[in-house]
């Protein structure tokens, strides 16, 4: 049975049953998990904006989790379009479609075959329980109110493990996806690579266009072993009347290389965490993303470069555009230990205001304890420059168009560093919608 007192919020009757089931299903770390998880969530505020400092800019007091119950899955015409969306970004890749209670799996063989595991979280917390504590012992049971949540509360799910000096020959496409109104979704992504093994990983969180209200509370852990090789793609397109809360966290060991690309253009509001930890000598991590609001939208990226060895480096680069009344909130921190002698790592955000409505903050900070180090970090936010608009204007180019290659340019500089080519293009075709004013807040579907 559940133990604990209610919540500090009233997500209890929402969420109680499901937890209890949960519970109940699970054997050994892992019921001992997430009944430590629910546990923690029943005692613990939810953030506040008024208390906290990295909610002080996003203020969710609007959300009432006790309106919410778990998503129960998705319709086929969702399933077609986020099928037609795999094929538009990468054809080959496998394809993992996390709509719990169920995780489809498709053109997986290739991969299969190389020893290369691909099942839902669930099916492998049963066959390789060993991995998933593994993976799972790098995101505390209690970090937050959201992570307890998740930790308790997630089903389905996507598990993927590469063993040692293993390359995966094609991408794995995780779709995350929900659908109704007021449901919830914890969309899970966790991913084991051994020593000196590659992967090339897409993350899609996508739900259909449209004001359905929904909570999704997302979580993707991924530990990158000695020499191992991680490009990780992470698309956000819910629909405008989604809240979005994620933590993507990588661990790199000695000599790890990662390259992470995100784009943030749906929800109503969003939370996302991007954290990498630098754990071994010689570790790497170069992260890019773009953001495109628009309405009414806020959008809050935190990031964390965290270099605990020493000769590690790090690099982030944050695009943001903004019009109508949409915020962007970009806090970034490097944070260095002691031990992290010869570290490298910068960390920029630039913003770019579409209307005099629109806003974006910028907080990028610095937290040094070594003696040796190169480390740095750069923030504007501004709207588009009146000589540039001249410049092309003067040969011919309207001042609409002009705009738009402006803004064009301004994030076709951090998408470059997508690091998977049919992932760019996609992106990019997403952002060109966005430029000729349609809101790619959720995916269209045509119903069969």
């Amino acid at each position: 049975m559940i133990t604990g007192s209610p919540p500090a919020t009233p997500a209890a009757p929402a969420f109680a049953l499901a937890v209890e089931e949960r519970i109940a299903t699970a054997h050994g770390w892992l019921r001992d998990r997430r009944q430590a998880a629910w546990d923690a969530f029943s005692t613990m505020p939810m953030p506040s904006s008024q208390r906290d400092e990295d909610w002080r800019r996003t203020d969710i007091a609007k959300l009432q989790l006790s309106g919410f119950q778990p998503s129960d899955g998705i319709d086929e015409p969702l399933v077609n379009a986020i099928r037609q969306r795999r094929d538009q970004g990468a054809a080959d890749a496998a394809l993992l479609l996390d709509a719990a209670p169920v995780t489809r799996i498709e053109q997986s063989d290739e991969l299969t075959a190389a020893g290369v595991v691909l099942s839902s979280l669930d099916e492998a917390a049963r066959l390789h329980p060993e991995l998933v504590e593994r993976a799972l012992s790098a995101v505390g049971v209690a970090e937050s109110p959201f992570v307890a949540l998740w930790n308790a509360m997630w089903s389905g799910g996507a598990f993927i493990y590469v063993p040692r000096s293993v390359h995966a020959a094609v991408p794995v496409w995780v779709a995350h996806s929900a659908a109704g109104h007021r449901g919830a979704a914890f969309p899970a992504t966790v991913v084991l690579l051994e020593d000196n093994s590659s992967l090339t990983l897409v993350d899609d969180y996508l739900s259909a266009a449209g004001l359905n209200e929904m909570f999704s509370d997302a979580l993707t852990i991924v530990v990158a072993g000695r020499d191992a090789r991680l490009d990780h793609c992470v698309l956000q397109q819910w629909g405008e009347g989604v809240w979005h809360v994620a933590l993507h966290r990588t661990v790199l060991a000695q000599n790890a290389r990662l390259r992470m690309f995100g784009a943030t253009l749906g929800s109503r509001l969003q939370k996302a965490y991007w954290e990498v930890m630098l754990d071994g000598p010689g570790a790497e991590a170069n992260i890019s993303g773009v953001v495109f609001g628009d309405g009414a939208q806020h959008l809050d990226h935190q990031s964390l470069q965290a270099h605990r060895a020493p000769q590690t480096t790090s690099r982030l680069k944050l695009k943001v555009a903004v019009r109508d009344h949409a915020r962007s909130v970009y806090s970034g921190l490097i944070d260095v230990e002691r031990i992290a002698q010869q570290t490298d790592a910068y960390v920029q955000n630039r913003n770019l205001l579409l209307s005099h409505g629109a806003t974006a903050d910028s907080v990028p900070r610095l937290e040094i304890r070594a003696n040796d180090v190169r480390c740095g970090h750069g923030a504007t936010a501004g709207h588009i420059d009146d000589d540039h608009r001249f410049y092309l204007m003067a040969r011919g180019v309207t001042a609409e168009d002009a705009d738009r290659l402006i803004v064009h340019g301004f994030l076709d500089d951090a998408l470059a560093d997508c690091p998977h080519p049919g992932v760019a293009a996609l992106i990019g075709e997403l952002l060109e919608k966005e430029l000729e004013g349609n809101a790619q807040a959720g995916i269209a579907v045509v119903d069969a």
